[in-house]
């Protein structure tokens, strides 16, 4: 599956067939160069659970510094940016919460955003899917999302 983002304005529309396709969560990886919009899209997949729920969206920071943040929303929302490790060893998965937030995304139907998962030196990170980030080269506004199972 290939999203196309023109632009910020429409990156609703996007999130919205990515929670049609994957309406019971999971864990899923996100790649792509600093800047194309990882954590932009985390916060557009949010925005619209809240909308859903008719919840407020609550205050979505990157979890560049802290490496990861917990949205306490129904569904469960989980968001682990891996890049300031140099190796995410299976100890630090374990350090930084993830096995055990990505047992609570399962049980709950949850959603569980890993940023930079090939930074992570285990196997498997029962990922659900890997979403790939990239700049279009003929658009400055224009973003792709690949998504592989």
């Amino acid at each position: 599956m290939k999203i196309c983002i023109p632009d910020k304005s429409r990156i609703s529309e996007a999130a919205n067939a990515f929670l049609a396709t994957y309406p019971s969560g999971g864990v899923f990886g996100l790649q792509g160069d600093l800047g194309v919009g990882k954590t932009t899209w985390v916060k557009a997949v949010i925005a619209e659970l809240c909308a859903r729920s008719g919840k407020p969206i609550p205050r979505i920071t990157s979890p560049s510094f802290v490496i990861h943040q917990n949205y306490a929303m129904k569904p469960r929302v989980d968001h682990f940016d891996l890049y300031r490790l140099e190796i995410a060893s299976d100890a630090d998965l374990i350090e930084i919460g993830f096995w055990e937030a990505v047992d609570s995304s399962q049980a709950e139907h949850g959603y569980c955003f890993v940023e930079w998962p090939e930074k992570a030196t285990s196997q498997n990170l029962n990922l659900t899917s890997t979403l790939k980030f990239s700049f279009d080269s003929s658009s400055e506004t224009r973003r792709w999302i690949e998504i592989f199972k």
